[in-house]
């Protein structure tokens, strides 16, 4: 399988659209290969986008001496999960005071 050419897809398809929702910045070349931090070296995923693209980046053999060195594939599948937890969860808080605050708001119009 083509790694490289299906990341090198993802990173161009994303260069050309307006992201909505949750959105997470990816280094394009990993600051651990020698990337940069300028703009032209980041670009906006979904949080999906960016977990592909990690996991074909350690598929390259690449984003190795950073975080991954010593986490195989399902690992860091399992860590990626562990944080989509945590995300749903805050997502969850949020939604819960916004939903209160409105319905506050709407009380107070009413009286």
């Amino acid at each position: 399988m083509n790694y490289e050419k299906i990341y090198e897809t993802l990173i161009n398809r994303a260069r050309n659209r307006i992201l909505f929702g949750q959105i997470e910045n990816h280094h394009i070349i990993p600051r651990s290969e020698g990337g940069s931090n300028k703009k032209e070296n980041k670009i906006e995923l979904s949080p999906k986008e960016h977990h592909l693209c990690h996991l074909l980046l350690i598929k390259m053999g690449k984003c190795l001496k950073y975080c991954y060195r010593h986490v195989n594939v399902r690992e860091y599948m399992r860590m990626k999960e562990d944080e989509k937890r945590k995300i749903k969860v805050r997502e969850s808080r949020k939604m819960y005071k916004e939903r209160y605050w409105l319905e506050n708001d709407e009380e107070e119009n009413l009286e």
